[in-house]
């Protein structure tokens, strides 16, 4: 068994309506908030207005900062953090998808802190402050609501890197499946994807057995994959909605790799790919990853790719499962090769290169795979996802 250390320190509230309770804990963190949003959905539903509404009730003094980009490059995290740093909030309420939430995360650091979010990344200082964060998700995805950790793009050198600490862990989530029954087919179709991914990459790049964290993953992988045609299906089913949002979180609590251990590393070839083509989507290119890097993996681990398939398909024979794989992308409207996506066959060793660069302890071994991934090994993924 791994040793594992597990921090919950988030008010979590989730349910239908569950939006007004929750924002009463927030004079807890004081008077004074800024509601950081994207750039359309938050400020056209009214969920935005809603929001600060309910928190002028209490007694808190409401800021609006609108306007954060998908995938957020380094430079607009300093700039927002700047706008936020002359308000002087108490505390920061994030207000949509994973990219809302990341950036609002990177945000508080930056403001309270001081300095630029890209010498976070690469310094890691240990001496940190950080804004209060309330987290309201409008998407069933990245679970960022549950952890402390952030993406962060940056254009100039097409790299995206995470940061996390402790401090960025959202004092309040508030989960409420009535803001997502909007949400785009699309959105929610590559959200389940995301979900599936956090809980399918940690468990395949564990180590031994701990079947009770072993059940969470695979029930988690096999909830997502039952569900998303559900919930395309009929969007507006709250309860359906509901059960989404909540394996997002859990996905992202660790709870499925306590004994085992296990990290992302299809995350990390997946940030290269959308640090060089920033305008994929995160969740598409997991999509278009997902079959290659399971016919890689499938010959390496082959009785943990049995664990799954007789989960997911009902069958001991785990070669089955890229032909599944494809068949639920497929199913689900999101089965794109990268070369449709955009990426150009030229770019694929330059990409490599800075996946080694970026996320390797050592020559030839991933920094969250304990398997050794050569660069011709990173080639072949990349290549066989075209």
């Amino acid at each position: 068994m791994k040793t594992a250390r597990l921090s919950f320190p988030s008010k979590y509230f989730i349910g239908p309506g569950i939006l007004e309770k929750g924002l009463k804990e927030c004079p807890s963190l004081g008077k004074k908030a800024i509601i950081l949003t994207g750039k359309k959905w938050a400020i056209e539903s009214g969920v935005r207005d809603r929001v600060g509404d309910l928190l002028r009730k209490l007694g808190i003094e409401v800021n609006f900062l609108s306007g954060i980009s998908p995938n957020p490059d380094h430079t607009e995290i300093d700039d927002l953090a700047h706008q936020v740093r002359k308000v002087s909030p108490d505390f920061l309420v994030a207000l949509g998808g994973g990219s809302v939430l990341d950036a609002t995360k990177a945000i508080s650091l930056v403001a309270r802190t001081g300095g630029k979010i890209w010498d976070f990344i690469i310094n890691r200082p240990k001496n940190i402050k950080a804004h209060p964060i309330v987290a309201i998700p409008t998407v069933a995805a990245s679970g960022s609501e549950f952890d402390g950790a952030a993406v962060i793009n940056n254009r100039e050198i097409k790299a995206k890197m995470p940061i996390g600490y402790p401090e960025l862990v959202p004092k309040i989530s508030i989960v409420d499946p009535e803001l997502h029954t909007s949400l785009s087919l699309y959105q929610t179709a590559i959200g389940c994807v995301d979900i599936f991914c956090q809980f399918f990459e940690p468990y395949i790049m564990g180590e031994g057995e701990f079947p009770i964290s072993e059940h969470i993953s695979l029930m988690g992988m096999k909830r997502v994959v039952e569900i998303c045609p559900e919930v395309l299906r009929d969007p507006r089913n709250v309860d359906l909605r509901g059960e989404l949002a909540y394996l997002a979180s859990l996905s992202m609590s660790g709870l499925g790799r306590v004994g085992r251990g296990g990290k992302f590393s299809m995350h990390w070839l997946e940030h290269v790919l959308s640090g060089h083509y920033p305008e994929i989507p995160h969740a598409q290119g997991l999509a278009s990853l997902l079959v290659s890097y399971t016919k890689f993996f499938i010959k390496i681990k082959p009785e943990v790719f049995k664990k799954i398939a007789k989960t997911l398909i009902n069958f001991d024979d785990p070669t089955d499962l890229p032909e599944f794989f494809y068949s639920w992308l497929n199913q689900i409207g999101v089965a794109k090769s990268l070369r449709e996506l955009g990426v150009s066959p030229d770019s694929i060793e330059t990409m490599t290169d800075d996946v080694i660069r970026y996320y390797a302890w050592e020559p030839g071994k991933l920094v969250s795979a304990p398997i050794p991934m050569g660069r011709e090994d990173i080639i072949k993924i990349y290549q066989s996802a075209l």
